[in-house]
């Protein structure tokens, strides 16, 4: 990933303040953030697979015109 607010290293002096730490910061608060999304992206492709599969023993157990139908019957 390229460097945030490369910018701050071209201001005179800047090394001997707080502002490349808190740049520095702010780019592991968006790698934090990356990382999350790739995760929930994870989970949702599971839960969704789970659900699919769970749809999909209900209808072993139930007629699929008996699954259907009660979907049907609840708002979503």
């Amino acid at each position: 990933m390229d460097k945030i607010m490369p910018w701050i290293d071209e201001l005179p002096e800047a090394a001997k303040t707080d502002f490349p730490a808190r740049r520095d910061a702010v780019a592991e608060l968006m790698d934090e953030a990356a990382e999350l999304v790739r995760r929930a992206e994870e989970l949702r492709a599971k839960a969704y697979f789970t659900g699919c599969t769970l749809e999909g023993d209900a209808k072993r157990v139930w007629s699929v015109d008996e699954v259907e139908q009660a979907k049907a019957r609840v708002r979503w």
